[in-house]
């Protein structure tokens, strides 16, 4: 439990997944554990989730083609 601790510099030794709370590296990307992907340590030891922009754009296209779709369906 001490692992995820600060040490005398103030960073941590390693960091957790947000997920699974798997003790990692700090140098990982992705957890061993679960498979997810994760980003750099936050200020409580965990490790920050990054943003999955491929979702967000396919979220935007989905709407707009639903959009497109019913204006060339009823107008």
């Amino acid at each position: 439990m001490s692992d995820h601790r600060k040490n005398e510099s103030g960073s941590f030794a390693s960091k957790r997944c947000p997920e699974c709370f798997t003790q990692l590296p700090l140098d990982t990307e992705i957890c061993t554990s679960c498979g997810m992907k994760i980003g750099k340590v936050d200020k409580y030891g965990l490790a920050k989730k990054p943003v999955d922009w491929l979702s967000y754009v396919l979220c935007l296209l989905s709407w707009v083609g639903l959009a497109v779709f019913v204006w060339w369906a009823f107008f």
